[in-house]
């Protein structure tokens, strides 16, 4: 196995257990916060799916174009403005950097959406990754800056789905728990 075999095997994995955490979830579920400051699950996934299509095709990709671009999932979904205080780059469009208040503000796109795009962008990032040239994996992403290489994208790739499906599965037990079931 390669590594782009072994980034493609993790990155499918993650998304059936995130497919898994979500298939039951009404709309409801998805919005519920244990805390002010705390994201939900439908944040959490669509701040999963999103940052793969952007890290995935800005980097990986050589800067082809997103699916949240390419399809129209970025006229479909209004993000927040950038805050006072937001760094500058700020990836608004993946959920970095929001404040507590945009998340809460932010209405959760419909599940049977999140999932459509999420298959999309799953589809296209096997693609990009397969097509990857092992070659360059050592490699500065930007030639102005030495890190990150592409073989930082791989590695934030191949687990970042995989860290916030945790947290999905830990708000959902916050929220079993806070309804005694």
């Amino acid at each position: 196995m390669d590594i782009r075999d072994f980034v493609i095997t993790s990155m499918t994995r993650a998304r059936n257990a995130t497919l898994n955490t979500v298939k039951d979830l009404s709309q409801e579920d998805l919005a519920w916060r244990p805390a002010p400051f705390a994201n939900p699950v439908g944040f959490l996934l669509f701040h999963s799916i999103r940052t793969e299509d952007r890290y995935i095709h800005q980097w990986l990709g050589n800067g082809a174009e997103d699916v949240w671009s390419a399809e129209g999932w970025n006229r479909k979904w209004k993000m927040p403005e950038p805050h006072p205080g937001a760094p500058q780059g700020w990836f608004g469009e993946t959920g970095n950097s929001w404040t507590p208040q945009q998340v809460a503000d932010w209405p959760i796109p419909p599940k049977d959406e999140l999932l459509a795009y999420g298959a999309r962008v799953q589809e296209k990032t096997i693609e990009v990754v397969r097509a990857f040239d092992l070659s360059r994996i050592n490699a500065p992403v930007r030639p102005d800056h030495p890190n990150p290489t592409y073989a930082n994208y791989l590695y934030i790739a191949s687990h970042h789905e995989a860290q916030h499906q945790a947290q999905m599965d830990y708000i959902l037990g916050l929220k079993r728990g806070e309804m005694g079931v």
